[in-house]
């Protein structure tokens, strides 16, 4: 497989809200299950190459055929908010490699806190989060992530 789009599985599978918000933003995504070459290179620092998203492209070596049914929905989810990042303006290559704001993943869900305030990789681990509350059952938090993402509201 070269590549592939999202199955009907995983699109039922996403936070509610994600996925319409893909499609506002034009964004059909694609799925490459190898890595891409910055990946690679990325790899030589962090020990493996990590999947990255670049424009509507998810790169992630061996990815299964559907993620659907599997906890690497989470993981999936976080991907996509790179995407819709990148369809909305939020996110560019050279601006994420400039920024290292964008590079922190932790974040702290406390009053006051906005999507604005959070770097790239912070915005797709709350959407990642959102989706692991969702599947476990944790209600009150899944309740305090929507609140924070602007397509989950």
């Amino acid at each position: 497989m070269r590549w592939r789009e999202l199955t009907d599985g995983e699109w039922a599978e996403l936070s509610p809200g994600l996925g319409d918000a893909l499609r506002r933003a034009g964004v059909v995504p694609c799925i490459r299950p190898r890595e891409h070459l910055f990946a690679r290179l990325a790899g030589l620092w962090f020990g493996r190459a990590p999947i990255m998203a670049l424009g509507r492209t998810i790169w992630w070596l061996g990815a299964a055929a559907d993620f659907a049914g599997s906890a690497a929905m989470a993981v999936l989810q976080h991907e996509l908010q790179h995407l819709l990042d990148y369809a909305e303006g939020r996110l560019s290559a050279l601006g994420y490699v400039l920024n290292a704001r964008d590079w922190r993943y932790g974040y702290v869900l406390a009053p006051g806190l906005t999507w604005d305030d959070l770097g790239a990789e912070q915005r797709a681990s709350v959407a990642e989060d959102l989706w692991r509350c969702e599947a476990s059952g944790e209600t009150a938090r899944a309740a305090a992530l929507r609140a924070l993402i602007p397509w989950a509201r």
